[in-house]
């Protein structure tokens, strides 16, 4: 995991999570969005009361998600524009999810990378 902007840690409700300084557009200072490994979604909560509960991810619960990290990785990095194509929302001020068919980020707004390459196949 090194070399990720993102850090990996371990909530006792949430399980596994991942902290990443992009998604934490547009939040205000006592706010923090994580993405929540097991459910592959992003959602907002309050600083002060999940920071105290975040802890080192160990090697088990690591290599346990492996699988789902690699996929936000992916999803991370498959981000040509920083913002949703349907809706304009940019993707650091949302919370969102990982499209399991095609391993790109989801808007609120549903839109993810299948519905934009169903419309460019249709335009061509």
């Amino acid at each position: 995991m090194s070399g990720d902007a993102f850090q990996l840690f371990f909530h006792p409700k949430l399980g596994v999570v991942i902290y990443d300084p992009l998604a934490q557009m547009g939040l205000a200072r006592e706010q923090m969005r994580l993405f929540k490994v097991g459910a592959m979604g992003a959602s907002t909560f309050m600083r002060d009361i999940v920071s105290k509960d975040l802890g080192a991810c160990g090697d088990e619960q690591s290599r346990q998600n492996a699988a789902a990290v690699s996929a936000y990785r992916a999803a991370r990095g498959l981000r040509r524009k920083p913002y949703c194509e349907h809706c304009r929302r940019h993707f650091g001020s949302v919370d969102f999810t990982v499209c399991g068919d095609c391993s790109s980020i989801r808007c609120t707004c549903g839109t993810c990378s299948c519905a934009s390459s169903s419309r460019r196949r249709k335009a061509a």
